[in-house]
């Protein structure tokens, strides 16, 4: 019996993989998921992510992408978590220290045990007087479950907790 696999897979001869690069040139190691799922198994995780949480909206049911190709891919590809600092560092991407500062197209990286675990695009900050915090929403891709609206705090467990939040802004 024959055992495929693949050398390097999501390198730059992986036929899974795009050209994707930072823009240092460094190659993004990347896979495309193919087929998309079923949409008996999107309806059904849509069910799961938003039972229970009415403020979670859905943008897309999409799962040939991961949260990490939807921010830095255009939605084309999966990228490891694991190459996120990397891409952050190679791309110019600075550390945004007050969540007040936070803008609408700035990242927030997320972590669980340590590792880099999500990533997700900034849509709004409004600042909330009555306390003085501010109310963050961002826009993300849960695994291969859809791409959702939600407060930046309010995601599953497996995904991490809101560790950073980075801007690539140029100031003139």
């Amino acid at each position: 019996m024959l055992v495929a696999f693949l050398i390097n897979p999501g390198g730059a001869n992986d036929k899974e993989s795009i050209a994707l690069a930072t823009r240092l040139k460094t190659h993004i190691p990347n896979w495309q998921r193919k087929p998309e799922r079923s949409p008996e198994s999107m309806q059904a995780a849509l069910e799961v992510v938003t039972k229970g949480h009415e403020r979670r909206i859905l943008r897309s049911l999409a799962s040939t992408y991961n949260c990490i190709g939807m921010v830095f891919a255009n939605r084309r590809t999966c990228i490891e978590p694991n190459h996120v600092p990397m891409i952050l560092n190679e791309d110019g991407y600075v550390t945004v220290s007050e969540a007040s500062s936070v803008m609408t197209g700035d990242i927030v990286v997320y972590e669980l045990d340590g590792e880099v675990s999500h990533v997700a695009v900034v849509i709004s900050n409004t600042p909330d007087l009555t306390n003085g915090s501010s109310n963050i929403q961002v826009l993300s891709q849960w695994g291969f479950d859809g791409e959702y609206l939600h407060d930046y705090r309010d995601v599953n467990e497996m995904l991490g907790i809101p560790m950073q939040f980075f801007s690539e802004r140029r100031k003139m």
